[in-house]
């Protein structure tokens, strides 16, 4: 998730987790600054200046519980002598605490986490967008009420209502997935298919389809409000580009992204599309996906750049989502 939610949930945590013999300006500097520690591998990761090395370190060992059980032993040793109204074992077990629902509420994004290092697998529900205000909110609103009036039933109401927002949206995934599902077996009957469906931008109304077969992808969106038909746009995945190609950094990309990936080319060569994450632009003269990379042939195999993102599609992006969303044309 973003940031300020992390931020948010962390003091959230600690607030919960200490007792009402620590200070409000403890609670939030404890919660605020562990809470943003694992997100610290991005700058990490710039440091090898390659975008496949900063995808894979990126909530990595820095997000797993491993990594959490040592980094709490550490800060413990590190703001104990700040924290003398409580005992070794509370401040550790709250900022484990603090760590652990880090990379919890991570899990349900489409990104993933390595939860369970050294085991290699991010674990990715793909339930709620890394950036959602719906679940965002309440559990501001409840610290700040918690915090000011020193009352932990407001923490825990924000925290109640938060965690029922993250249930509603797996819910809602599975009934979204099982409707696409039955209207492409309408249009495609002889199709045997893999479906992901993800929420779109800080929403979990509208969601962003992907109905993979074995040469191509439909993509399309669903909304819970919809009543229309579904139309489904083909993209064919183009493996035939790539096949006869042995390549470390290729085979990376298409771990990457879980094999959700079609081949283009553009007059540089070929393009790697990662489709996880949508379309960042789809019209009729031109279709960018938010995740493209050039592959450049060198002597010692292909060297990988990520295509730049125009910050005006990202505002067009957004605006066409709320018209899909308001049922007004695009």
């Amino acid at each position: 998730m973003d940031s300020f939610t992390q931020i948010v949930l962390g003091v959230s945590v600690a607030h919960v987790a200490l007792n009402n013999s620590v200070s409000t300006k403890k609670i939030f500097l404890l919660g605020a600054v562990v809470a943003t520690l694992p997100d610290l591998d991005i700058y990490i990761a710039k440091l090898f200046n390659d975008p496949l090395t900063e995808i894979e370190i990126h909530r990595g060992f820095s997000h797993s519980i491993l990594f959490f059980l040592l980094l709490s032993i550490l800060i413990t040793f590190l703001v104990k002598r700040w924290f003398k109204e409580i005992s070794v074992k509370q401040l550790y077990t709250t900022i484990f605490l603090v760590l652990l629902t880090h990379s919890l509420l991570d899990v349900f994004t489409t990104w993933g986490t390595q939860l369970f290092w050294p085991i290699s697998k991010k674990i990715a529900l793909k339930s709620i967008f890394v950036v959602d205000w719906f679940y965002t909110v309440p559990l501001l609103m409840g610290i700040v009420l918690g915090l000011k009036n020193k009352q932990k039933l407001f923490t825990y109401a924000g925290l109640i209502l938060s965690s029922m927002y993250l249930v509603w949206g797996l819910v809602v995934q599975q009934v979204v997935k099982s409707r696409v599902e039955d209207r492409f077996y309408r249009k495609f009957p002889s199709k045997n298919i893999k479906t992901t469906v993800k929420p779109t931008f800080s929403n979990s109304f509208l969601w962003n389809v992907i109905v993979q077969d074995v040469d191509g992808f439909y993509i399309s969106d669903y909304s819970i409000f919809d009543s229309k038909e579904m139309s489904f746009q083909y993209f064919p995945q183009n493996k035939k580009l790539i096949d006869h190609i042995k390549d470390s950094n290729i085979n990376r990309l298409k771990e990457i992204s879980e094999n959700q990936y079609i081949i283009t080319e553009n007059e540089n060569g070929l393009v790697f599309n990662d489709l996880r994450f949508g379309l960042l632009k789809n019209t009729d003269s031109e279709v960018q996906f938010a995740f493209s990379y050039q592959l450049i042939p060198s002597k010692n195999g292909y060297s990988v750049k990520e295509l730049p993102k125009d910050k005006r599609d990202g505002i067009q992006l957004l605006k066409n989502i709320w018209l899909r969303l308001t049922n007004q044309s695009i």
